[in-house]
């Protein structure tokens, strides 16, 4: 007999699962088409102000003509197998959760920019002058101006690389890693 908690992750791994490979499917269709990034949010289900600071890049990337490639979420219905492996590739584990991870879709770019992000409940009206914002704004600028957005420096941006190489090769090892 299998526990509501079994449910709810077996729920989660699933819903992910299924995520990723949609996600890795419309990544290999885009062509690098529309905007240059892919947010990558690694959240719980309790942590409804990162669900919100989602919205808010799903509206702006949608804005600026981006695909269901540029963002994606994963652990939304709970920890699931490839919200940790996500989490391993940049080095982090489920404590470092909710994260933003910004990286390059180009098949070759390694760097990934981390932005931690509230945990829980948002507190009032979300502050965009907060990491996350700024990170936002300098993507939106940058997509305007059609240049590369200067994430390195900014408070609050840890810089990293997934441990597998670039984007494409990290969701392939992820997916591999899922049996």
């Amino acid at each position: 007999m299998t526990t509501a908690n079994e449910q709810q992750m077996s729920h989660a791994d699933r819903h992910d699962r299924d995520k990723l490979e949609r996600w890795k499917a419309d990544l290999d269709g885009s062509a690098d088409a529309g905007i240059p990034y892919c947010a990558i949010f690694l959240v719980s289900g309790e942590d409804r102000a990162s669900h919100d600071i989602f919205r808010r890049y799903r509206s702006a990337f949608e804005e600026m003509g981006g695909g269901f490639h540029n963002l994606v979420i994963f652990g939304q219905h709970g920890v699931s197998t490839t919200q940790v492996a996500f989490a391993r590739e940049l080095g982090l584990d489920t404590s470092n959760v909710p994260v933003l991870a910004i990286a390059k879709v180009s098949d070759v770019a390694e760097t990934v920019h981390c932005v931690a992000l509230p945990k829980g409940d948002p507190d009032g009206e979300l502050d965009e002058t907060q990491t996350w914002g700024t990170v936002l704004g300098s993507i939106c600028a940058a997509v305007s101006a059609g240049s590369n957005a200067s994430l390195d420096g900014l408070n609050g941006v840890e810089r990293r690389g997934f441990r597998s190489g670039a984007l494409a090769t990290t969701i392939e090892s992820v997916l591999e890693g899922l049996g």
